[in-house]
């Protein structure tokens, strides 16, 4: 007679865990599959499910500890009248189990999958679609940020039937086909497949009286309001995620995200490179020469002084620190560069044209360093 606690290699105290485990690393040992044309493996896998099956349940195995291998077997538990599985099916129905849907990736699924090229995932929970939406701001909605809202349609729970797509509760049950496993198990020989039941799709449940409101899908579609919360300092071409605003899950599965790509406009004045942001101004030949100080505006709305040098050459950068976009992340703000454009004067009255004339006969090459330099580099390549 066999001790299936020998069979298993665990002890009389084993918990309900450590059995699982034992079985889990025995079948595998000796699944068909993995020994070909092999009766022994195969006889030894047939034990190692029996013994699972009995130790496994806590009603069977407190039989087994009182009256031993015959007790249960009389009783014909797991399918064994007269001893034994009946067949290799029985066996892999019990190695299926063991494996069964819906563990962890470090459970036996994926381990299982690897092996033998059969999926036990839970085919019932999908994760409902997501969605993608695209909003286009103004420049100074990206720079303080905004709230907006949208209309967009949506896959809905039901609320009729709160998303399980029946009447009522007593309207789902277990599915008759593969008798809730989700799962049809066919063995041909020493090969064993199992596939995704085409009745509940691989649910393990069936749906007798469809819910009238969403005809048994659980799901209806719907148009809502959603308010999308625009954080200050975003770019053309970023992404927002909203968890949970796309469409509703199935069979118990999370709903999809909202993906929001955003689009800044640009604007008449400011131009924006990362979170530093360009402003070009146009100043006079005198405010170049002789220097100035000037108020000049920001994006945000406000101004900021600043101190033309005297002698300003055209296309200079004056830097005004932290009053350019604040960082989408959080980490400070951007500067405002200023690029100073001289502007020649066009139109000139006769006065002004006389002064200018004046200047000119005044200038001398200390006036204009980067003339003589050029005058210079010229002199070289012609001598």
């Amino acid at each position: 007679m066999a001790d299936y606690y020998q069979v298993l290699g665990i002890s009389k105290n084993a918990t309900s865990d450590e059995i699982k485990k034992a079985y889990r690393k025995q079948a595998l040992k000796f699944h068909p599959d993995r020994n070909p044309n092999d009766p022994t493996a195969e006889a030894q896998f047939k034990k190692v499910s029996e013994a699972y099956e009995i130790l496994s349940d806590d009603n069977k195995r407190r039989t087994y500890d009182q009256y031993g291998e015959e007790a249960v077997k009389s009783g014909g538990f797991g399918g064994m009248p007269g001893g034994g599985f009946s067949s290799m099916e029985e066996a892999l129905r019990t190695f299926m189990g063991a494996f069964g849907a819906g563990e962890g990736s470090g459970g036996g699924g994926s381990i299982f999958d690897s092996l033998f090229g059969f999926d036990t995932s839970d085919e019932g929970a999908v994760k409902g679609t997501s969605k993608k939406v695209s909003l286009t701001i103004s420049f100074e909605e990206a720079i303080s940020g905004t709230d907006k809202e949208m209309a967009i349609s949506n896959h809905v729970a039901c609320d009729a039937c709160d998303g399980k797509g029946a009447k009522s509760s007593k309207d789902i049950q277990t599915c008759p086909t593969c008798r809730g496993t989700g799962q049809i198990y066919q063995s041909r020989g020493f090969f064993s497949m199992a596939t995704t039941c085409s009745r509940c799709h691989g649910n393990g449940k069936v749906i007798v009286n469809p819910c009238p409101e969403c005809h048994g899908y659980g799901r209806i579609k719907k148009k809502q309001n959603v308010k999308i919360h625009i954080p200050a300092g975003v770019d053309s071409n970023m992404r927002l995620k909203m968890s949970g605003y796309g469409d509703a899950g199935e069979g118990g599965g999370p709903a999809g995200d909202l993906f929001v790509f955003i689009t800044v406009k640009p604007h008449d004045a400011f131009i924006r490179e990362g979170d530093d942001v360009y402003l070009d101004i146009p100043i006079t030949f005198s405010e170049a020469a002789l220097g100035t100080k000037k108020d000049v505006p920001t994006p945000h709305g406000d101004s900021s002084k600043i101190i033309i040098p005297e002698g300003t050459q055209n296309s200079k950068l004056l830097r005004i620190k932290e009053k350019g976009f604040p960082n989408v992340h959080g980490n400070g703000f951007g500067d405002l560069l200023v690029r100073l454009n001289i502007e020649t004067p066009v139109r000139l009255s006769s006065k002004q044209k006389e002064l200018f004339e004046e200047l000119k006969e005044l200038e001398s090459p200390g006036n204009h360093p980067q003339k003589s330099s050029f005058l210079d580099k010229l002199k070289s390549f012609f001598s």
